[in-house]
């Protein structure tokens, strides 16, 4: 096995673990509103954000991971990654949400007292520092890294033939 393909796998397991782990499953199962939505949703003034296109985001990033983990897929799966994280990048360059994120802890918190997301934007919270920003790009060039190891690999292979 050539140090190409070590490194996609590794990169491919890794980038499906986090997707699934880090962003895919809580926006399924985790805080409801999901405090990231809700402040795109919020400052947009566009309720579709929180919670339908959320769950979509959700089951997109969850179908990327798997698609990176079977290596006849990996491609489609890089791709489909690479698609969410550019959009996730897209909203966070956006007055929609921004570059510094609150505190998601104080967030959650006052969004679960039912403060709207004018009244926490007043309050000048404490920032994440550009935390999530940063893994966003982390994904991306995860991603774009894996469509490059992958590239020379012709479509259907990744599984000898005996």
């Amino acid at each position: 096995m050539r140090v190409g393909r070590i490194a996609s796998w590794g990169l491919s397991l890794g980038l499906a673990a986090a997707l699934v782990g880090m962003v895919g499953l809580p926006k399924l199962i985790g805080p409801d509103p999901n405090p990231i939505f809700a402040l795109i949703a919020g400052r947009s003034g566009i309720a579709l954000f929180e919670p339908y296109l959320r769950y979509a985001t959700g089951v997109g990033e969850i179908a990327a991971a798997l698609l990176l983990i079977w290596p006849r897929s990996r491609q489609i799966g890089a791709l489909l990654a690479s698609a969410i994280t550019l959009s996730a990048i897209g909203f966070h360059l956006s007055p929609w949400l921004g570059v510094q994120l609150p505190n998601m802890t104080e967030l959650m918190a006052l969004l679960e007292q039912g403060k709207s997301v004018a009244e926490i934007d007043a309050m000048a919270l404490p920032t994440d520092g550009g935390a999530l920003f940063i893994t966003a790009l982390a994904f991306l060039a995860a991603a774009l890294t894996i469509l490059w190891l992958e590239r020379s690999v012709p479509r259907g292979a990744g599984v000898p033939v005996k």
